[in-house]
């Protein structure tokens, strides 16, 4: 269902006289940057409006918009508390989508400019140079950024029940300390990639924690405007920085594998595998590996057919001298 809303709504919009513009729709977010670390059940969609829209207020596109989409089937639509969007949602489906008009005034290269009903004004926002910014930071990083960020993500919502820091706020957190250079993912394993970032930022910001007043100023990697940060959030993450270094440094350390794993389980929760669980999954791939089971793809890859396709490998009874 996110996958195809946007197209959808498009579509809807386009039926009912509602002037867009090419590029209609565009999907952002998490969602659309590989960065949900689940099956995510919101998804933000920009619908591109021509120029003209900006001599009206938001407060008057916002209206006119969500009076086209409350006839939208199988949906509610609100604007309150949204400021800068119309939210869907979908009960059937048990997903919601916040539609956020647009305008490419200098192209989608450029930011954009979105309305904004608090500030009575069209204000920027650029999360299409993000996501492009992100991907080549992560072909840069060999592919490990994305998933680094993933991680983090997994870390905040097993530690952090009350008073957590938001999904794109961590995430900048972690695209500034790769791309600045102060963690370096290539050459390294992910448990060292992760041990590097938690005592990176607990060596940055401790002492602003210790200070006891103030946040660090984390800027927009396009708009270099800082991203809002309270200080009692900001408490709260440092708190699980600190214990999360700590055990991270103990799993590093560890003589063996059980002591390693019971301390990256007090970082990951629930989430951390169990023995069982990993042996399990060593079986599995093990079997999907063996002549007469594995497939071979193109390239080389040897996997399952669901994952790499390509021609069966030849059964064999030889075990070797």
């Amino acid at each position: 269902m996110v996958k195809s809303v946007h197209a959808e709504v498009r579509e809807w919009l386009e039926e009912h006289d509602y002037e867009t513009c090419t590029r209609h729709s565009r999907m952002i977010g998490s969602f659309a940057r590989r960065t949900a670390i689940c099956d995510i059940k919101d998804v933000d969609v920009l619908v591109f409006l021509p120029t003209t829209a900006l001599d009206r207020s938001p407060e008057s596109v916002l209206r006119e918009l969500k009076t086209i989409l409350e006839e939208y089937p199988d949906s509610t639509v609100e604007t309150s508390p949204q400021r800068r969007s119309i939210r869907m949602d979908f009960p059937d489906e048990e997903c919601s989508v916040d539609i956020v008009p647009a305008v490419a005034d200098d192209g989608l290269d450029e930011p954009l400019l979105i309305p904004d009903r608090r500030q009575k004004n069209w204000i920027l926002t650029d999360p299409l140079g993000y996501g492009e910014a992100l991907s080549a930071s992560n072909a840069d990083s060999g592919k490990k950024l994305v998933p680094h960020i993933k991680l983090s993500k997994a870390w905040r919502d097993e530690q952090m029940q009350r008073r957590k820091t938001k999904s794109y706020l961590l995430e900048v957190i972690v695209y500034h300390a790769v791309t600045d250079g102060a963690v370096t993912l290539t050459g390294k394993s992910t448990a060292q990639n992760v041990h590097d970032f938690f005592e990176y930022i607990e060596e940055k910001w401790g002492w602003l924690m210790d200070q006891g007043t103030g946040t660090p100023r984390v800027l927009d990697p396009q708009l270099d405007t800082v991203l809002k940060w309270e200080r009692s959030h900001f408490e709260t993450f440092m708190r699980r920085i600190r214990e999360a270094a700590k055990w991270a440094r103990k799993a590093l350390s560890a003589e063996s594998d059980e002591e390693a794993g019971e301390q990256w389980k007090k970082i990951f929760g629930d989430l951390w595998p169990t023995a069982e669980e990993v042996e399990e999954e060593a079986r599995c791939a093990a079997q999907e590996g063996q002549p007469g089971t594995a497939f071979v793809a193109a390239s080389g890859a040897v996997g399952a057919p669901t994952v790499v396709g390509g021609v069966r490998s030849p059964a064999t009874t030889f075990h070797g001298e």
